[in-house]
């Protein structure tokens, strides 16, 4: 069965991973164009970057990365022409709205991606997906890395290492990190030869060849991340272990023996490999890891304490499984819940062996040195999770510092964390169903790359027409841009929701500068409750790609602030900006009913009713007098039993009984923000409206009187109290006193 098996999951490994590397954007993986351009860098110039007070903004941190992923980098595009790499790769201005941000609407993409990207590929864009295959066999040599480790612990079983290879080979995260340029699957690949050196040396005796080899990895390790010195740590404690386990007797000539050993054949290839890196960065930095230089670009130490850190542990845990592009694509929830699943069953089938691990060792207990004696001989499985300890300490240790709350970095310790996995779900003995686990585990990396990634990059479809449904508006907007029309498919909302259309786009000539477009929604009194700011199509397809006479369909949305007041009848607005020609005035659209998350609940008294469908349930902030030159303020609430379903404007004269009005205040609902044809049943909100006293009127007591008008034709409103009709269609507030100073 392992024969058969494993070059099926290899081959499945490998074909899932390619087609991440193809689907996925070139430089839509966090830091991977900054990988690429350090690469670039040295096969140009056949030296080390440094990183200089004022930093190479395409090289940024990783010219202070260990450099050995980079010069196999650099060996294997070298052949390649990109000396015009930095004029390809078109970063996206707008980008860093998106970087980490699940909830971004636009801008996900950190690079524009134009033609020059598809196939055949060329120079620059045939180096980068050269690096990504690169990395793309360096998981393939951590998978035999993992099946071999299972092999050497469970020999006489063909599940278990079939097992932890799958459930790694299909993890979406895995393959994600694989499927980029990055340093880390060196790192990854290394720590995971490291280990299995380990185990092996664990079984047979230790030989000075197998230690020289052993530490010949670790340098090489610690060439490529400074998870290697963790290695190096790591494994000195682990052979000290070893050194013991056969037994106890003549322990200290058997320290000393690990002493001088640790240090021929483990610290001084180490050195000698990587003793010069630390020397130039103590040199060039202060630091002999460089870390400092990290810190500084992402903007200085923010100094967390280990609960601010702890609290990030959420983000490190769904990354460890699924999260895609520049930490700002996730998983649907069942994707998670998938991972989680297997993650709890299989801890707790590793709790259940570990009772019987426990009552294994006590059945050889006879004295304390013989417990220990045990305990020392039991103790591989401790070992290997210690690996997973050192790994989080050193990423909680970095954290501290600087925000790294990314599941890759934990990637180092993937051979325990696989290997205890599948431990701990065979221990269920659910022998006839361990095909379910991986069978999960490809479906999740498969949904995820066709699911998740590929629609997320999608640009918009061109199309013949404009369809049926959408609202024609053949508006110019300049830089040969017509906006030809717009769908609506949000027509009603509350604050915080997010307001979906289509823009219809035709390009009579392509400008030599792509126009930014701003989307605005308006609220009350034009108060901004909503905004997008990118190319076209989301960030992704600037109007310098398109073709002419073709019609766009770009579909957008807009999130809502959660502090909108309302109801409103917000406005979307649409302008085109460059810095050359455009004018940045902005042209309306459509518009959005905004309602509250809930309404108040309906009055039980009633004042009045007009027109059959809109009542006056309450009024206050009636003065009881005023002076010449005042400006008075009512507060009157409307509810309504049925939509108007047409304009009304609201009548407010101070007037005595059927006699002209000597003030007016007449004005829209909400001063025009929510007109009545919107209302619906149901709806119960207050309005506002005001009253100047002009300097003329004399003094009196005068009735306040309000009404309804259609803003059409300024006929009245039928306006009734208690079932009976009104005279002339109004209803008195109240009275109030003019008092001259």
């Amino acid at each position: 069965m392992k024969q058969r098996l494993l070059p099926l999951i290899l081959a499945g490994y490998l074909l899932i991973t390619m087609a991440y590397g193809m689907v996925n954007p070139l430089f839509e993986a966090p830091d991977e164009h900054w990988h690429f351009f350090t690469a670039v860098y040295i096969a140009e110039n056949k030296q080390l970057p440094i990183v200089e007070e004022e930093y190479d903004p395409w090289l940024s941190q990783e010219a202070a990365q260990p450099p050995l992923y980079y010069l196999l980098s650099a060996t294997l595009i070298a052949p390649l022409d990109t000396s015009t790499a930095r004029d390809d790769v078109w970063l996206n201005p707008f980008g860093t709205q998106g970087i980490g941000n699940a909830a971004a609407l636009v801008n996900r993409n950190q690079v524009i991606h134009t033609t020059a990207e598809a196939w055949p590929w060329r120079g620059t864009f045939l180096a980068a997906h050269l690096l990504r295959l690169f990395s793309t066999l360096l998981g393939l040599g951590t998978l035999l890395g993992i099946y071999h480790s299972a092999c050497l612990l469970w020999p006489q079983r063909n599940d278990l290492p079939l097992l932890a290879t799958a459930l790694v080979a299909f993890l979406p995260q895995f393959n994600f990190q694989h499927a980029a340029i990055s340093n880390d699957p060196l790192i990854i690949f290394l720590s995971t030869a490291v280990l299995w050196q380990l185990i092996w040396l664990w079984q047979h005796p230790v030989t000075s060849r197998r230690l020289l080899l052993l530490g010949v990895t670790i340098g090489l390790a610690a060439l490529s991340k400074n998870a290697g010195v963790l290695l190096l740590l790591f494994t000195a404690g682990f052979l000290a272990v070893r050194s013991l386990k056969d037994g106890l007797d003549e322990w200290p000539q058997k320290l000393v023996k690990w002493s001088w050993q640790t240090a021929v054949y483990l610290v001084l290839p180490v050195l000698l490999m990587a003793g010069w890196l630390w020397w130039r960065n103590w040199q060039l930095y202060g630091d002999w890891t460089a870390t400092n230089q990290f810190i500084r670009i992402a903007g200085g130490d923010r100094s967390f304490t280990l609960p601010q850190v702890l609290a990030e542990s959420g983000g490190l845990w769904r990354s460890l499984f699924a999260v895609f592009g520049w930490f700002n694509l996730l998983a649907p929830a069942w994707v998670y819940w998938i991972w989680n699943g297997l993650a709890v069953v299989g801890m707790v089938g590793l709790f259940r062996n570990f009772g019987d691990w426990r009552l294994e060792i006590r059945a050889e207990e006879k004295s304390p040195i013989s417990n220990l004696q045990s305990l020392l001989s039991h103790s591989l499985p401790l070992l290997l999770f210690g690996w997973v300890l050192t790994v989080y300490a050193g990423l909680v240790l970095f954290m501290l510092r600087t925000p790294a709350a990314q599941g890759r970095l934990l990637f180092p310790a993937i051979l325990p964390l696989a290997l205890g996995l599948a431990y701990g779900l065979t221990r269920w003995h659910w022998q006839p169903f361990l095909w379910l686990p991986p069978g999960l585990a490809l479906l999740t990396t498969l949904y995820s790359l066709l699911g998740v990634i590929a629609p997320a990059y999608q640009v918009p479809p061109s199309v013949a027409a404009l369809p049926d449904d959408a609202v024609p508006l053949d508006q110019e907007m300049g830089a040969g841009l017509t906006l030809v029309g717009v769908k609506m498919e949000t027509a009603t909302a509350v604050p915080g929701d997010t307001i979906w259309f289509t823009l219809y786009w035709q390009a009579d000539s392509i400008p030599q500068v792509p126009p930014e477009l701003v989307v605005n929604i308006l609220g009350r009194s034009l108060t901004l409750v909503g905004n997008s700011h990118s190319f076209h199509g989301r960030g992704l397809y600037p109007a310098t790609e398109w073709s002419t006479g073709v019609i766009i369909a770009d579909r957008m949305g807009v999130r809502l602030d959660q502090t909108i007041e309302t109801p409103v009848l917000a406005q979307l607005f649409v302008r085109l900006v460059d810095d050359v020609s455009l004018d940045p005035d902005s042209v309306p659209v459509s518009s959005i009913k905004i309602v509250p998350k809930e309404w108040p609940e309906p009055a039980d008294t009633v004042l009045a009713e007009i027109g059959g469908v809109v009542q006056l349930t309450a009024v206050s902030n009636l003065p009881p007098q005023a002076k010449p030159g005042d400006t008075i303020t009512i507060d009157v609430t409307w509810q309504v039993t049925e939509s108007p379903q047409a304009d009304w404007t609201t009548l407010l004269h101070l007037a005595e009984a059927n006699q002209p009005p000597m003030v007016t205040g007449d004005s829209p609902p909400l001063q025009g923000d929510y007109p009545t044809h919107v209302w619906a049943a149901g709806e119960v909100f207050t309005d506002q409206y005001t009253l100047t006293i002009p300097a003329d009127v004399p003094n009196g007591r005068y009735p306040l009187w309000i009404g309804m008008y259609r803003s059409d034709t300024t006929e009245r409103l039928p306006l009734t109290v208690n079932g009976e009709p009104q005279p002339n269609s109004v209803y008195q507030l109240g009275t109030i006193e003019i008092i001259s100073p």
